[in-house]
This record gives structure tokens, sequence and C-alpha cells, in this order.
């Protein structure tokens, strides 16, 4: 497996979890392991090749944040340099103002990637929060403390 197929995975696996289904017991319902698929479907959305994005993976984090843009909130211009993401909107929706193009709204269930480059700021017209998950690969970035 690839590099790229690999850090892709994990941040599926980030964005969208893994569990298995349990009882009233809090038990898993099987206690073989599944050869194959059952009721089961995945849609790669985009994957994006790493090569080219960050310089090296070593010292590199995947971190996975849940962002809260309050209406009439907005994140300050910035630009994404070795550090590429994925942002799912999950509810309200965003006016995502990419440098050289013309503003566009991102709304709940939709996707945005940020790449090698990416110039843009976020911000929230709308008239109820605006929530996101934002996974990306971060560099030198410490880890929160433990609450």
């Amino acid at each position: 497996m690839s590099k790229t197929m690999a850090l892709s995975a994990i941040v599926l696996i980030a964005l969208f979890g893994s569990s298995a289904s349990t009882g009233e017991s809090g038990k898993p319902h099987r206690s073989e392991r599944p050869e194959r698929a059952v009721k089961f479907h995945a849609d790669v959305l985009r994957m994006t090749p790493l090569e080219g994005e960050i310089p090296r993976v070593e010292g590199a984090s995947l971190r996975m944040r849940l962002i809260t843009l309050e209406p009439g909130g907005h994140t300050p211009f910035h630009v994404h340099r070795d550090r590429p993401g994925i942002v799912y909107v999950i509810a309200g929706s965003i006016v995502n103002h990419e440098q050289g193009k013309p503003p566009k709204r991102v709304a709940a269930g939709e996707i945005f990637y940020e790449t090698q480059g990416y110039a843009h700021f976020i911000e929230n017209t709308g008239a109820v929060s605006a929530t996101l998950v934002s996974a990306d690969i971060v560099t030198g970035a410490q880890p929160p403390a433990p609450k």
C-alpha cells in the first residue's frame, strides 16, 4: 500500500470513524471475523496525493477539529503551506473566499479541499451557527492538553 493510500485511509477513518454494531449488552453481535462486507457502502469522495503537499511525513500529525463559526464570524485570511486539509460542513453554511475566485457558499453535507498554496478565509453570513469538521496534516503542532 502506498503512503498516499495509507494516509488517505487514515483521514477517512478519522473523519468518519469506525465502530462495531453492538447489542444491548454493549458487546459486538458477531463473535467471528467477517470475511466480506455486508450492507456496507463506501464512496471515495476525493483523494488528494500528498506528494508535493508536505515536504516530509516525519514530524507530521493528522489533526481533526470540530469548528463552530457563529453568525457574522470569520477566520483570518491564510495560506495553506505544507498543510493539506479537507473540510466537511455538518450544519449551517459558510462562504469560502478563495483568493482569485468568486466567493462560494458551502452548505451542510458539502466538502471543500485545502491543498498546497490554497489561500482563503471563510465566513458565516447566515443566521445560524455553522459547524464544520476539519481534518488536516500539520507539522510541529502540539496535541491539546487533556481536559
